[in-house]
């Protein structure tokens, strides 16, 4: 089973992003898209999950959308942030921190 895991924190003040709606699409072949999970970080800005990925599921491709604008509901200038990514093996753990701003991110893929 792959492990997917991501974990959000606030730049501006070094704190958790809690309660941050994300969703993860699945991207096939055919450029269709479908949602393949929809959460909120918990209190600690964090995302585990687990999937049960086939071969068919580890040739496509994923999509990432931490809808911020809320998060940051006074300055806010970037909304959504969209990260496409794949998960290839389906017993690998795949973890993208991510470290957001109301005008800024940065995500790095860690093992």
């Amino acid at each position: 089973m792959a492990k997917f895991s991501s974990h959000l924190l606030n730049g501006s003040d070094g704190t958790h992003a809690s309660n941050v709606k994300v969703k993860i699409y699945q991207i096939q072949s055919s450029k269709l898209k479908k949602l393949f999970l929809n959460t909120k970080t918990d209190i600690n800005g964090r995302i585990n999950k687990i999937f049960n990925l086939s071969k068919k599921d580890c040739k496509c491709n994923y999509e990432i959308v931490c809808e911020i604008g809320e998060y940051f509901k006074k300055k806010k200038v970037v909304s959504e942030i969209v990260i496409k990514f794949k998960m290839i093996n389906n017993k690998r753990s795949y973890h993208l921190p991510i470290i957001i701003s109301p005008n800024s991110y940065t995500v790095w893929w860690s093992k």
